[in-house]
């Protein structure tokens, strides 16, 4: 739980270095294989959701978030939900986003 300034820079750093690691494995693990992909970026993503519910918490824009494991309950992120361009039978089209 964020209690004061420091606690909320800390916050903020540590979600530029989740999403840096995210980046990572997007831009390594994704084109080689889409499944190891999504089972590996599950746990920083949860890690980003949970932060961010803190965050959010703290400034008073809203509740505290649940956590990812009681919002999702077993569902895929959906940020993980893009098709890799490999098994897109629409690739070199371009897709717009839901």
């Amino acid at each position: 739980m964020i209690e004061n300034g420091d606690q909320l820079r800390q916050a903020y750093e540590a979600l530029g270095d989740l999403y840096r690691a995210l980046a990572s494995y997007r831009e390594r693990i994704l084109p080689a294989n889409a499944r190891n992909y999504a089972v590996i970026a599950q746990g920083p993503l949860e890690e980003v959701r949970r932060i961010q519910g803190e965050i959010d918490a703290y400034l008073g824009l809203r509740e505290p978030a649940a956590t990812a494991s009681e919002s999702t309950a077993g569902e895929p992120a959906s940020a993980l939900h893009e098709t890799p361009r490999a098994l897109d039978p629409k690739a070199g089209t371009k897709q717009v986003a839901p």
